[in-house]
């Protein structure tokens, strides 16, 4: 982009855009010791994705921090966790619903001990900071900058929905998230973000595959040719199928776990292997496993007999769309007002954003705290850049809805 267009950005904006960002940002800076003190609530709230009592307790602090700030709140119950759901309506019908989207699950499992609260100068250390309670606070935030500081009105629904199973494969409120989907609404994913102007354009999607040899046993030593050995026809499947490697632009595949066999003086009977497949579109997921299937056709050992199944639901790739691209304009404008570098980014891994993507919403992920090192005992926020995220996604909301035109 030129530095001709930067500049333009710099002043077209709606003025009620700019107040949105301005009274978010006044307001959450003016809060931050509230924001410290309510993130340290929720992050010494053990919410592991098996822990229903942990996620259930934050989703009433979720629950609560959301009627406070006018939404409507709704708890959606089951045995394995909570999910929270909350909406505010405005004065413009005509005005496309706005969904933001977010998770209250952690990967610190029940009964292991997880890393300590600390804040250390900027820096919030805690489980499941930057992934993502900070983010979750930080859209609170900006809720309540665009409707109590702002009295911004002109939307017609802002929806607020936080899963408690996004960090693992069973997923029980889906059905949740699809009947949203079914408005077609603008979805703002809540992520975190690994800079000041970083949005997330795209995201790979993933598909996980187990590949099964079944051989015939025989001894080592006494009988060796009367073997067919699964561990040998594993071994020469995973090279081959790891040598497609990036042989489509973004594809990657990793092998792991890998088992078989029991005893060295015994031919493997059976072996096993897990495949990790991340690519940027639907059709290469397809084209990698046509192209596994032919390979499988050339075992190397005769008599061994081959399956791949698929280990979960794939999960699409979040793709830019037209739609997206213009959202990512509207966020990068926001960006160049506050004087940010835009940094748009592609990931390699998945987050709900890829289902609302492949249901026909357009999706933007990314907009939570600045932070790094999720799922590590050394995972963090930076605080200093909470008000002016807290602009960009108050601001956002206002882009996205607004009937004013640009100044």
């Amino acid at each position: 982009m030129s530095q001709h267009q930067e500049q333009g950005f710099l002043t077209n904006l709606p003025k009620v855009v700019v107040r949105t960002i301005q009274e978010t940002m006044r307001f959450t800076d003016s809060r931050r010791e509230s924001f410290v003190s309510e993130l340290r609530e929720w992050l010494e709230t053990a919410s592991a994705s098996n822990n229903p009592i942990g996620l259930n307790a934050m989703a009433v602090l979720l629950s609560d921090k959301l009627r406070q700030i006018g939404m409507i709140p709704t708890i959606f119950e089951h045995p394995s966790g909570n999910a929270v759901f909350g909406e505010i309506h405005g004065e413009n019908p005509e005005a496309r619903t706005v969904l933001l989207l977010g998770h209250h699950d952690t990967v610190y499992a029940q009964g292991v001990s997880a890393p300590p609260v600390r804040l250390e100068g900027d820096r919030f250390y805690g489980p499941g900071s930057i992934d993502m309670k900070a983010c979750l606070l930080q859209a609170v935030y900006a809720l309540e900058g665009l409707v109590e500081e702002t009295k911004y009105r002109d939307f017609n629904k802002i929806l607020f929905l936080s899963l408690p199973d996004e960090e693992v494969p069973t997923r029980n409120h889906l059905q949740l998230l699809e009947r949203l989907c079914q408005e077609h609404p603008f979805v703002l994913v809540l992520e975190g973000a690994t800079s000041p102007g970083n949005i997330v354009l795209r995201r790979k999607g993933c598909a996980q595959f187990k590949l099964t040899a079944r051989g015939v046993s025989a001894h080592a030593g006494s009988n060796p040719g009367k073997g067919r050995s699964a561990v040998l026809e594993i071994a020469h499947q995973t090279v081959q199928f790891c040598t497609l490697n990036q042989s489509i632009e973004g594809l990657s595949i990793n092998a792991a776990p890998i088992a078989g066999g029991v005893l060295p003086n015994v031919v493997a009977d059976f072996a096993e292997v897990s495949f990790d497949v991340r690519f940027l579109h639907e059709q290469d997921h397809h084209a990698v496993v046509a192209q596994w299937e032919a390979l499988m056709k050339q075992p190397l050992v005769e008599g061994v007999t081959l399956t791949l199944t698929a280990e979960r639901k794939p999960i699409s790739p979040m793709e830019a769309t037209e739609a997206s691209l213009d959202m990512a304009q509207k966020a990068q404008s926001i960006l160049s007002w506050l004087g940010m570098e835009y940094h748009p980014e592609h990931r390699g891994g998945g987050s709900d954003g890829c289902l609302t993507s492949a249901l026909g919403c357009p999706t933007l992920d990314g907009f939570g705290a600045v932070g790094a090192a999720a799922h590590s005992p050394n995972e963090h926020i930076l605080l200093p850049y909470v008000p002016q995220r807290a602009g960009l996604l108050a601001g956002m909301m206002a882009f996205l809805t607004t009937r004013e035109e640009k100044s």
